[in-house]
């Protein structure tokens, strides 16, 4: 009778725990078929090592309610110095039908990593942020997220022409000189996706390609992103102010439109959008 009673029991926790499974559970992130191919021609045979050294980390909700607009923050992890620093931040979106949904690129002026923007995900899929050093060497960092169709969503109500490309600064530091300053930048932009549902047919999907940032002339931030990024794409971002100058922002897309802003910063007077 115990036999029996040990028997069903064991029978009943293995039928509890495959009926309580998770149906969806995380795959090995080195496992990835697309992932193999997306590494194989983005890196070749260079060693991505695993983030053991806290160099780079990736946050974000990996059971995103919207698929089309899911936040992402990604954050280096090292003092950037003249020495030492993150040169290059590769964002990929394994199962997305453009992977590489952003390549930016930093200086020792940046004084922090950070890029935090909006997501879209076609696929269940790992969001990976690999950090480039100066030297060559590779970190990688990635995260599981559960959301799927939002590269292939409809298309919301379009940019106005009179509005399009217009761009919005937040600040939420004082300024101060020879310190890391978050700057936040949205631009007004459809972002759209060719997979997105469109009446008309003779419609070309129009998104941002490029993003460039400089203060005073010198480089600061730079990226080449795609529709991976949601309609109105955000970049939140550091810089070093090193004295009163202009913040300059050009943004092209691949209609080759090109629009630009600036915005002047001065520890006295704070920053003005120009």
């Amino acid at each position: 009778m115990k036999l029996r009673t040990t028997l069903f029991s064991a029978l009943f926790l293995g039928l509890y725990v495959t009926a309580h499974a998770n149906p969806n559970p995380e795959p090995d992130h080195t496992k990835i078929p697309e992932w193999a191919v997306i590494k194989d021609l983005m890196f070749g045979d260079r060693v991505i090592n695993p983030d053991d050294r806290e160099v780079i980390r990736v946050y974000l909700n990996t059971r995103a309610d919207d698929a089309a607009t899911v936040p992402v923050m990604i954050n280096g992890l090292i003092d950037q110095s003249p020495t030492d620093y993150i040169k290059t931040m590769y964002v990929i979106v394994d199962r997305n039908p453009i992977p590489t949904a952003g390549i930016f690129r930093f200086t020792p002026d940046s004084g922090r990593v950070k890029m935090e923007t909006r997501l879209r995900f076609e696929q269940y899929s790992f969001v990976r942020a690999v950090a480039e050093l100066n030297d060559g060497r590779l970190y990688m960092s990635q995260r599981w997220v559960k959301a799927a169709g939002g590269c292939s969503a409809p298309m919301g109500k379009n940019v106005a022409a009179d509005s399009m490309g217009k761009m919005r600064f937040r600040v939420d530091d004082q300024v101060e000189y020879d310190k890391p300053m978050l700057i936040e930048l949205q631009v007004r932009h459809p972002n759209e996706s060719a997979l997105a549902s469109d009446l008309d047919p003779d419609h070309v999907p129009q998104f941002v390609r490029n993003v460039n940032v400089d203060y005073n002339g010198d480089p600061v931030m730079s990226g080449e992103v795609n529709y991976s990024l949601s309609d109105n794409p955000v970049f939140r971002f550091y810089f070093v102010p090193r004295a009163e100058g202009d913040l300059n922002v050009k943004v092209e897309d691949t209609h080759d439109s090109v629009y630009t802003q600036s915005m002047r910063v001065s520890e006295e007077d704070g920053v003005a959008a120009q």
